[in-house]
């Protein structure tokens, strides 16, 4: 593999106003994601979501209902894509569906497309031994595929919960985390508490099996999970690429995502 290896990442869908005042679909992402790649050695490769299966594809139903089984149709194409590239980053974004759409008044922004696509190169990823970097929505994707769930809105459903939805720059940091001594983070960052940007309503709440809670913040929310026995799988919950510039635990992370996918 180069020595600057090329790293999915995944990318939403927005609606913009086209030059006829129609309505043009676009992929889109924060440059920081790529930005954060591209300083710890990486090729970032933007991949939009698609299922190409129309309307009746899920049935309006959430991924957590509708299984696992409906990334079939998809996984020709996430596997020739995984085939390309060395290590797979799931971004932050909208919420991951898990109920219908009806179903829940606090779940905004889904994109149904996102999670069965990114369902599918998750699964790719995983049967190859592919490096995994899992932010923020990411890490929520990745438990509610290997069958964990979610709060769907700290703020109503949590007990006492923290801010985490700050009102401060994503380039600052709003509260601490605690990570267990022995997981894969505290040895990257060389140390076992980092403070964190915060900007999510969701979090995982049963945690899947095989995965583990390396890391929370102060009220119990799950803020790390990593794949004991696979090669290399971290997913946090706040956004490191807006850190990543000038915070060298951040800093840290991509580097040896990076170094992994190398």
């Amino acid at each position: 593999m180069s020595n600057y290896p090329p790293i999915i990442v995944s990318a939403s869908q927005r609606d913009t106003a086209d030059w006829d005042n129609g309505r043009l679909a676009q992929v889109r992402v924060s440059f920081q994601y790529c930005d954060a790649i591209y300083r710890a050695g990486g090729l970032p490769l933007v991949v939009g979501s698609w299922t190409g299966q129309g309307p009746d594809f899920i049935e309006g139903r959430g991924f957590a209902q509708s299984g696992p089984r409906l990334t079939g149709p998809l996984m020709d194409r996430a596997g020739a894509m995984m085939d390309l590239a060395a290590g797979l980053m799931l971004t932050g974004g909208g919420d991951v569906m898990l109920r219908d759409e009806d179903g829940s008044d606090v779940i905004r922004e889904m994109d149904r497309d996102r999670d069965f696509w990114e369902a599918a190169l998750l699964s790719a990823a995983l049967d190859r031994g592919r490096p995994i970097l899992g932010i923020c929505r990411g890490l929520q994707l990745m438990n509610v595929f290997l069958g964990g769930d979610l709060w769907d809105d700290i703020p109503s459903e949590f007990p006492r919960p923290l801010v985490h939805q700050q009102r401060t720059p994503r380039s600052e940091t709003s509260h601490p985390v605690v990570l267990a001594g022995d997981s894969r983070l505290a040895a990257i960052c060389g140390r076992t508490e980092l403070m964190v940007n915060s900007g999510h309503h969701q979090a995982a709440r049963n945690v899947a099996r095989g995965l583990a809670a390396t890391g929370r913040s102060p009220d119990g929310v799950v803020e790390v999970l990593e794949y004991p026995g696979y090669p290399w799988a971290v997913a946090v919950q706040w956004h490191p690429e807006a850190l990543a510039a000038h915070d060298a635990q951040a800093k840290a992370l991509f580097s040896a995502f990076v170094r992994a996918c190398r």
